[in-house]
């Protein structure tokens, strides 16, 4: 008889927890998901929260770093000081254009819309630096020691319309299903917006300029 494909190894309960934890809370929210729904979905005892992170706050707080840790990795070196600041801006744009429909998208998008504490600690201690790193790139290239507040305003701008198109890309499509037929992946518009970001911040360096 012919042997048995294997059976693949099932993922380990912590694991499994966040995966369960993070589909769950995208659906429907931090406050109307209960732990033993999570443990109920990753097959594991009411315990396993406890163990593995403490409380559901806990857990919360390492499904939210999952997708940070993530964009963490894409964004690294986007501000070396080797790369064009068309390709700074792109490489760092890009991460937050592409929509792929995961769960953490879903969950994201809730907390957007009503910011937890526990998100915005978040974004304060893992995203924020990233964005500091951002403007700190766009002022060295506008001849600047720091970034002014119009250099912080331009940088959350660019990163406002690669967020803006991601999100939005249904509504586009059904009002203007032309401007974006050929850019599936948004790699034209990153450019485009990288072109627009580079005029921008030359605007800037201009009237800094003495």
């Amino acid at each position: 008889m012919p042997a048995k494909p294997p059976v693949p190894d099932a993922p380990p309960p912590r694991d499994r927890l966040l995966q369960e934890a993070m589909r769950l809370f995208g659906e429907r929210g931090f406050d109307a998901v209960t732990t033993r729904e999570i443990c109920a979905a990753a097959g594991v005892n009411p315990g396993a929260i406890h163990y593995h992170f403490g409380d559901k706050d806990g857990l919360y707080a390492e499904v939210l770093c999952l997708p940070v840790r993530e964009l963490q990795q894409l964004l690294s070196g986007f501000d070396d000081p080797a790369l064009g600041l068309h390709e700074s801006i792109c490489r760092f744009l890009r991460p937050f254009l592409f929509d792929d429909g995961a769960c953490s998208a879903q969950l994201f998008f809730r907390e957007m819309q009503a910011p937890s504490a526990i998100f915005m600690r978040t974004v304060m201690q893992e995203i924020g630096p990233l964005f500091d790193r951002f403007a700190g790139l766009l002022a060295r290239h506008a001849g600047l020691a720091q970034p002014t507040a119009a250099i912080y305003q331009l940088a959350m701008g660019l990163q406002a319309m690669a967020h803006d198109y991601s999100m939005t890309r249904p509504m586009l499509d059904s009002l203007h299903p032309e401007l974006l037929a050929d850019d599936p992946q948004l790699e034209t518009t990153c450019r485009r917006l990288a072109d627009w970001g580079c005029a921008l911040l030359e605007y800037e360096r201009q009237r800094h300029a003495p």
